[in-house]
């Protein structure tokens, strides 16, 4: 019998019956928002797409080739959806995706895939109009490849979207001829439309491979051309990413600010591993970014050697704007002694128009901003105790001197210290203890003590004064001992010393600074 042209009776009915199973109407006959699963009863992620009632899709584990185009604001989440790529493993348990997923609505949301587009460009394209899209707890691996031709990047803000959000994802394996523009690319250097609000945070990029060209983990580049039309700007927050092993065939840039970026926030970032044929390999890389003296790149790990920039303004931005630089303050250039060449010693190096000084002394979370200034002599003692709050690791341990103060109302709830350190030469002991975590810190050095006035936490009060001293301690924890750099931070608001604080971090566990609950602190 010939067809008839109808639509196939068994799939039209199981369509039908997921939307009433799932979709509720009111009165007036409006359609409530709808969960909806993939493969069943839509095949493909696409057909769950296309259903307008399906506001929630979840797709389970599994592989789904194919391209994915999103035209209207929903939640697309992959079978990992919440959890963090931290342990997880590309493909493995996952919902994974063979193709392209392109954003074309606002308020769109990707969490929890494994994805990647071997040969192609992209992994996830966000076009203009894809304003407060949410790209989270996602393995990107493998866009391109080492004998694809044009450009590649993962994740790709093309020419505008505001109040985008690239969030705790895992990005490796992008490669090609031309620039790898890597983790995230913020275009388009003709655009004029700028991009507001964006925030990267938490990712980790590695594996960048560009062939001839340019190889990056962040490329902001929108508005960065010559063209009239080029009048597009990015405000962005890059924050707490870990980015590694960049191999460019002309240049690599791990952070590449090569559009006009006012205001730009570069915090808390580990950068390790970038090569090139020259000598520009770049970790925070200012171009054509005429508000670079606006930007702040602080508590950032440059672990790139000196044959690498820390941090670097293109010589036209220097020409252009010789008074200006932009704050690298508080930043671990790979060595105590800070940047080099234009710095004073032998970490990774730093152009002109950088304010690079004072520098960390040790690796952040736990080194201090000391790097430059010179220790003050004088003599700072204490004792007491502050609310335990471990900010890092419950397994961070802080030691403690032997004028330990218990806690009558409740001594496994307060963290107790004490100490006496003076300069010059700089020399002390410390001990930290927080019951109620397990952490104890002891000093087995002390490097560098500064005094200054007022107190931080107290500046209005007379006589008030701040002290902040380093060194190495021991990092006691039940599950073992780790030698770890420390930094305490007090203040002295004067007696009966009540409003007097006390701060510690290290690498692996940071309290404070909090007023003291019982104790005094004297800065001589």
């Amino acid at each position: 019998m010939e067809s008839t042209g109808c639509p196939k009776v068994g799939v039209t009915m199981r369509r039908l019956l997921a939307a009433f199973a799932t979709v509720f109407t009111l009165g007036g006959g409006t359609a409530q928002a709808a969960t909806c699963t993939v493969p069943v009863p839509y095949a493909t992620i696409q057909d769950a797409v296309n259903d307008i009632t399906c506001t929630t899709i979840n797709v389970a584990v599994g592989g789904y080739p194919g391209n994915v185009t999103i035209p209207r604001s929903l939640v697309l989440n992959g079978a990992q959806a919440g959890n963090p790529v931290a342990g997880r493993t590309f493909a493995v348990v996952e919902s994974t995706v063979t193709g392209m997923i392109t954003i074309q609505a606002a308020g769109v949301t990707i969490d929890g895939f494994s994805l990647t587009n071997p040969g192609q460009a992209t992994g996830i394209l966000i076009k203009t109009i894809g304003n407060k899209a949410l790209i989270t707890n996602n393995i990107i691996e493998g866009i391109g490849g080492v004998s694809f031709s044009g450009n590649t990047q993962a994740i790709y803000l093309e020419n505008g979207p505001d109040d985008v959000s690239v969030v705790g994802n895992k990005v490796s394996g992008v490669e090609g001829i031309a620039s790898s523009n890597g983790g995230i690319f913020i275009g388009d250097s003709t655009s004029g439309n700028p991009s507001l609000n964006i925030l990267i945070e938490g990712n980790s990029i590695s594996d960048i491979h560009s062939v001839n060209r340019g190889a990056y983990a962040i490329h902001v580049n929108n508005g960065a051309s010559t063209a009239s039309s080029a009048t597009g700007y990015t405000t962005v927050t890059i924050r707490n990413n870990t980015i590694s092993n960049l191999v460019g065939g002309g240049w690599t840039h791990a952070i590449g600010l090569e559009g006009d970026t006012p205001g730009v926030i570069v915090v808390d970032n580990s950068i390790s591993n970038l090569l090139a044929p020259t000598v520009d390999s770049v970790a925070v890389w200012f171009e054509d970014n005429p508000s670079f003296s606006t930007g702040r790149v602080n508590q950032n790990n440059f672990n790139v050697t000196i044959a690498a920039y820390g941090i670097a303004v293109h010589p036209a931005n220097s020409l252009a704007y010789p008074a200006l630089s932009v704050d690298g303050t508080c930043n671990w250039w790979g060595d105590a002694g800070g940047p080099g060449p234009v710095g004073p010693d032998g970490g990774a190096r730093v152009s002109p128009n950088v304010d690079f000084s004072p520098w960390l002394t040790a690796p952040a979370p736990g080194g201090a901003c000391l790097g430059g200034v010179p220790s003050t002599p004088g003599k700072v003692t204490g004792g007491g105790q502050i609310q335990g709050d471990p900010i890092f690791s419950p397994l961070g341990v802080l030691v403690s001197v032997p004028a330990l103060i218990p806690s009558p109302a409740d001594p496994n709830g307060r963290a107790t210290f004490g100490f006496t350190v003076k300069c010059c030469a700089a020399t002390g002991n410390l001990e930290y203890n927080d019951h109620q975590t397990d952490v104890r810190i002891k000093a087995q050095s002390i490097d560098a003590l500064v005094i200054s006035s007022p107190g931080t936490s107290c500046p209005a009060t007379p006589g008030s004064k701040h002290a902040e001293f380093t060194g190495t301690a021991q990092v006691i924890r039940s599950t073992g001992t780790t030698t770890e750099p420390f930094t305490v931070d007090v203040d002295d608001c004067g007696e009966p010393g009540t409003s007097d604080t006390f701060g510690i971090k290290t690498t692996t566990y940071s309290n404070g600074p909090s007023t003291l609950i019982g104790g005094n602190i004297q800065i001589h």
